[in-house]
Protein backbone atom coordinates (compact mmCIF):
# COMPACT_ATOMS: atom_id res chain seq x y z
CA UNK A 1 0.00 0.00 0.00
CA UNK A 2 1.96 3.26 -1.03
CA UNK A 3 1.07 5.97 1.26
CA UNK A 4 1.68 9.60 0.42
CA UNK A 5 4.61 11.29 1.77
CA UNK A 6 4.02 13.57 4.61
CA UNK A 7 4.36 16.91 3.94
CA UNK A 8 4.93 20.71 5.85
CA UNK A 9 2.21 23.14 5.08
CA UNK A 10 4.63 26.19 3.57
CA UNK A 11 3.85 29.96 4.39
CA UNK A 12 1.71 31.91 2.61
CA UNK A 13 4.07 33.64 -0.09
CA UNK A 14 2.87 36.98 0.72
CA UNK A 15 5.15 40.18 -0.49
CA UNK A 16 6.77 41.37 2.68
CA UNK A 17 7.49 44.93 2.50
CA UNK A 18 11.13 45.43 3.17
CA UNK A 19 12.78 48.92 3.19
CA UNK A 20 14.43 49.45 -0.32
CA UNK A 21 15.52 53.03 0.43
CA UNK A 22 18.22 52.01 2.45
CA UNK A 23 20.68 48.29 2.23
CA UNK A 24 21.58 49.13 5.66
CA UNK A 25 20.04 51.17 8.37
CA UNK A 26 19.49 50.89 12.18
CA UNK A 27 21.90 47.80 12.33
CA UNK A 28 20.36 46.05 10.01
CA UNK A 29 21.41 44.77 6.55
CA UNK A 30 18.31 44.53 5.09
CA UNK A 31 19.61 42.97 1.64
CA UNK A 32 20.80 40.25 4.44
CA UNK A 33 17.16 40.07 6.12
CA UNK A 34 15.75 39.99 2.05
CA UNK A 35 17.84 36.98 1.39
CA UNK A 36 17.28 34.77 4.40
CA UNK A 37 13.55 35.34 4.38
CA UNK A 38 13.22 34.46 0.47
CA UNK A 39 15.82 31.35 1.01
CA UNK A 40 18.39 32.50 -1.31
CA UNK A 41 22.04 30.98 -1.05
CA UNK A 42 24.28 30.86 0.12
CA UNK A 43 22.24 31.66 3.40
CA UNK A 44 24.03 34.74 5.08
CA UNK A 45 24.55 35.09 9.22
CA UNK A 46 22.46 37.16 10.59
CA UNK A 47 23.41 39.64 13.78
CA UNK A 48 20.76 39.37 16.30
CA UNK A 49 19.03 43.04 15.32
CA UNK A 50 18.84 41.64 11.84
CA UNK A 51 17.46 38.28 13.70
CA UNK A 52 14.55 40.46 15.37
CA UNK A 53 14.12 42.62 12.14
CA UNK A 54 13.06 39.38 10.09
CA UNK A 55 11.39 37.98 12.84
CA UNK A 56 8.78 40.77 13.57
CA UNK A 57 8.33 41.00 9.45
CA UNK A 58 7.64 37.17 9.14
CA UNK A 59 5.15 37.67 12.00
CA UNK A 60 3.30 40.39 10.89
CA UNK A 61 2.86 38.85 7.17
CA UNK A 62 1.15 35.93 8.97
CA UNK A 63 3.88 33.57 9.21
CA UNK A 64 3.82 30.65 12.39
CA UNK A 65 6.20 30.94 15.15
CA UNK A 66 7.94 27.55 14.22
CA UNK A 67 8.38 28.24 10.33
CA UNK A 68 9.70 31.83 11.43
CA UNK A 69 12.00 30.34 13.97
CA UNK A 70 13.23 27.99 11.31
CA UNK A 71 13.89 30.18 8.54
CA UNK A 72 15.60 33.10 10.85
CA UNK A 73 17.49 30.74 13.01
CA UNK A 74 16.30 30.73 16.36
CA UNK A 75 14.43 29.23 18.84
CA UNK A 76 10.70 29.16 18.90
CA UNK A 77 10.54 30.61 22.55
CA UNK A 78 12.88 33.56 21.29
CA UNK A 79 10.43 34.34 18.78
CA UNK A 80 7.46 33.96 21.40
CA UNK A 81 9.09 36.17 23.57
CA UNK A 82 9.75 38.68 20.52
CA UNK A 83 6.11 38.64 19.83
CA UNK A 84 5.35 39.48 23.18
CA UNK A 85 8.11 42.66 24.15
CA UNK A 86 6.58 43.97 20.65
CA UNK A 87 3.17 43.69 21.37
CA UNK A 88 2.04 41.12 18.78
CA UNK A 89 0.52 39.17 20.86
CA UNK A 90 1.26 35.39 21.57
CA UNK A 91 1.95 35.15 24.88
CA UNK A 92 0.23 35.03 28.43
CA UNK A 93 1.31 37.39 30.95
CA UNK A 94 1.68 35.86 34.74
CA UNK A 95 -1.86 35.50 36.76
CA UNK A 96 0.25 37.43 39.92
CA UNK A 97 -1.15 40.84 40.92
CA UNK A 98 1.38 43.41 39.55
CA UNK A 99 3.51 41.09 37.48
CA UNK A 100 3.79 41.63 33.80
CA UNK A 101 6.16 39.34 33.16
CA UNK A 102 5.43 36.67 30.22
CA UNK A 103 4.44 33.27 31.21
CA UNK A 104 6.54 29.84 31.46
CA UNK A 105 3.99 27.41 32.95
CA UNK A 106 0.65 27.06 35.13
CA UNK A 107 -0.01 30.60 34.20
CA UNK A 108 3.23 31.73 35.70
CA UNK A 109 6.17 34.09 34.96
CA UNK A 110 9.53 32.32 35.48
CA UNK A 111 10.13 33.53 38.95
CA UNK A 112 7.05 32.82 40.51
CA UNK A 113 6.89 29.30 38.84
CA UNK A 114 10.29 28.90 40.41
CA UNK A 115 8.51 29.92 43.45
CA UNK A 116 5.49 27.50 42.98
CA UNK A 117 7.80 24.92 42.47
CA UNK A 118 9.71 24.74 46.20
CA UNK A 119 6.50 25.00 48.07
CA UNK A 120 4.95 21.84 46.23
CA UNK A 121 8.41 20.15 46.82
CA UNK A 122 8.38 21.07 50.25
CA UNK A 123 4.36 20.23 50.66
CA UNK A 124 5.53 16.82 49.48
CA UNK A 125 8.19 16.04 51.63
CA UNK A 126 7.34 14.46 54.92
CA UNK A 127 7.33 16.05 57.85
CA UNK A 128 9.93 14.94 60.08
CA UNK A 129 9.18 13.46 63.53
CA UNK A 130 9.72 14.47 66.73
CA UNK A 131 10.63 12.02 69.39
CA UNK A 132 7.74 12.04 71.77
CA UNK A 133 9.93 10.90 74.76
CA UNK A 134 13.44 11.40 75.24
CA UNK A 135 15.66 8.65 75.31
CA UNK A 136 16.89 6.81 78.80
CA UNK A 137 20.59 7.20 79.38
CA UNK A 138 22.90 4.23 78.44
CA UNK A 139 23.11 1.68 82.01
CA UNK A 140 26.76 1.51 83.45
CA UNK A 141 27.81 -1.67 82.90
CA UNK A 142 27.10 -1.94 79.05
CA UNK A 143 29.19 -0.96 76.08
CA UNK A 144 26.42 1.87 75.12
CA UNK A 145 27.31 2.94 79.14
CA UNK A 146 31.38 3.17 77.77
CA UNK A 147 30.81 4.82 74.76
CA UNK A 148 28.66 7.38 77.30
CA UNK A 149 31.07 7.94 79.66
CA UNK A 150 33.68 8.57 76.60
CA UNK A 151 31.11 10.77 75.31
CA UNK A 152 30.69 12.93 78.08
CA UNK A 153 34.20 13.16 78.89
CA UNK A 154 33.75 11.18 82.41
CA UNK A 155 36.00 8.61 84.47
CA UNK A 156 35.15 5.24 83.02
CA UNK A 157 33.44 3.08 85.48
CA UNK A 158 34.87 -0.70 86.24
CA UNK A 159 31.36 -2.41 85.08
CA UNK A 160 31.48 -0.44 81.70
CA UNK A 161 35.34 -0.94 81.71
CA UNK A 162 34.29 -4.67 81.53
CA UNK A 163 31.52 -4.70 79.19
CA UNK A 164 33.59 -2.93 76.76
CA UNK A 165 36.33 -6.16 76.75
CA UNK A 166 34.22 -8.50 76.51
CA UNK A 167 32.42 -6.70 73.35
CA UNK A 168 36.19 -6.17 71.82
CA UNK A 169 36.71 -9.99 72.60
CA UNK A 170 33.68 -11.48 71.07
CA UNK A 171 34.15 -8.84 68.06
CA UNK A 172 38.18 -9.79 67.11
CA UNK A 173 38.90 -13.46 68.40
CA UNK A 174 37.38 -16.15 66.95
CA UNK A 175 37.75 -18.45 69.56
CA UNK A 176 36.34 -17.22 72.56
CA UNK A 177 38.76 -17.64 75.64
CA UNK A 178 38.00 -20.44 78.29
CA UNK A 179 38.20 -19.15 82.13
CA UNK A 180 40.71 -21.02 84.08
CA UNK A 181 39.11 -23.17 86.48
Amino acid sequence: MNRPLATRALPTRQRISIPTTNTYSQGVDWVAVERVIYGDLPRPDLTRTEQLAATLLLIRAGWTEKRTAEVVGVQIRQVSRWKFEHGLGGARTCQVDGCGDQVKGRRLCYRHYRQDERRRKAAARPAKKKASTPREAAKCGTRSGYKRHLRENTVVCPPCRRANAEYALSQYHTTPQKEAA
